[in-house]
């Protein structure tokens, strides 16, 4: 089995997610379509993996230690697939079947794990949590990118984000303003203390959120704001220091409007990515062979829970590109990008890239030496 031969059913399978998708935890109809693709070609898939539902891992080769391959199928609200995890999957799901051709030279396993959540919530985390990284010896993956080169051996921001609910007394807005407490006036004097911080903040830093609730009526004095806020860094020290000092802020903004102020974890940390320099060098060979232009080691101020697994085994990944000319990520431009022909034509060189990539890690004793080393 070649890779043009899996292209048709490779792009279709891309299609059909891009054009259903589905958020966090939700993604069923895309696992379906996975699993479904996976079994055409005789291979067994373990589903909700790790206790999660819409996880699972198919296996070929030796049982035990295994290369891994991730593929993340999670869509944004309202904008759908604009960050083209429909070609995160395309992409994994042809390494693994392209591998899987190859299987006689495997002395460890190569696996295809299917990640959800990564948008939100972190799928990853849940599958770390379940031990099903223990015994990967590597772990590749991929990811579209709005800019034109090929990328490998980059690193991210960590982040946490945060629900922070201020709490204060409804009253009339007109006949007894005086007897309520503003929330919404605490989450707005919260936002304006946030522009100011970030002046002061390194380069390498982001704060960004949106108030998710706001007041029941005009003519109501709110009493319940809610904001959802993301903290980003590029050290989990300095992610640490952020969020001491943004509690700070968000009680002092209850203490000038005289309301509280709750603040929980919306969402578990996404830890900086850590790439693997020895994965690195496999993949820039893979890279040069077929003559690619490619950057290493790009700074990515976005996060994904892909870091967290970076920081548990080997790990890399490969960025590649769905547009000629620089395109923002998680737009409706990137969106419409990531289901093109070219974004297609480049998920399936992708594809080639990891299989070949996990199949001399799988196959070759002391190349999986100095990943342990």
């Amino acid at each position: 089995m070649t890779a043009d031969a899996l292209s048709t059913e490779l792009v279709a399978l891309s299609r059909a997610i891009h054009g259903t998708p589905e958020l966090a935890y939700q993604e069923r109809t895309a696992v379906k379509n996975i699993v479904a693709l996976l079994a055409g070609h005789g291979h067994k898939v373990e589903q909700k993996l790790g206790g999660v539902e819409t996880a699972f891992r198919a296996h070929v080769g030796p049982t035990g230690p295994a290369v891994a391959l991730l593929a993340e199928y999670d869509a944004l609200p309202e904008i759908g697939h604009a960050c083209g995890h429909n070609l995160i999957a395309m992409s994994n799901v042809g390494a693994f079947l392209l591998a899987a051709e190859r299987a006689k030279e495997l002395k460890v396993g190569v696996e295809l794990i299917g990640t959800p959540a990564e948008e939100s919530g972190g799928g990853k985390i849940d599958l770390i949590d379940a031990g099903v990284f223990r015994d990967s010896v590597a772990v590749l993956s991929s990811h579209p990118s709005g800019d034109p080169d090929w990328e490998f051996g980059g690193s991210s921001l960590g982040v946490v984000t945060k629900r922070v609910t201020f709490h204060g007394v409804a009253a009339h807005a007109a006949f007894s303003p005086h007897l309520g407490r503003n929330a919404l006036s605490a989450a707005i004097r919260l936002f304006v203390a946030i522009d100011g911080w970030r002046q002061h903040l390194p380069a390498d830093t982001r704060v960004h959120g949106i108030i998710t609730k706001g007041g029941a009526a005009q003519n109501i004095i709110p009493e319940l704001a809610e904001c959802d806020i993301g903290l980003r860094a590029a050290t989990k020290e300095q992610l640490d220091a952020m969020q001491r000092t943004f509690a700070e802020m968000a009680q002092g903004a209850a203490m000038q409007t005289g309301t509280t102020v709750d603040i929980v974890d919306d969402m578990r940390m996404y830890a900086p990515v850590k790439p693997s320099a020895r994965i690195g060098d496999l993949l820039a060979e893979e890279l040069k062979r077929r003559d690619l232009p490619t950057v290493r080691g790009k700074f990515v101020l976005a996060s994904t829970d892909f870091g967290n697994v970076s920081q548990v085994a080997p790990a890399d990944y490969i960025g590649f590109p769905v547009s000629e000319k620089s395109i923002p990520g998680h737009s409706h431009v990137m969106r419409d990008s990531s289901a093109t022909d070219l974004a297609h034509r480049n998920a399936m060189i992708t594809a080639e890239i990891l299989a070949s990539a996990a199949v001399r890690i799988a196959s070759d004793s002391a190349l999986r030496e100095k990943l342990r080393a």
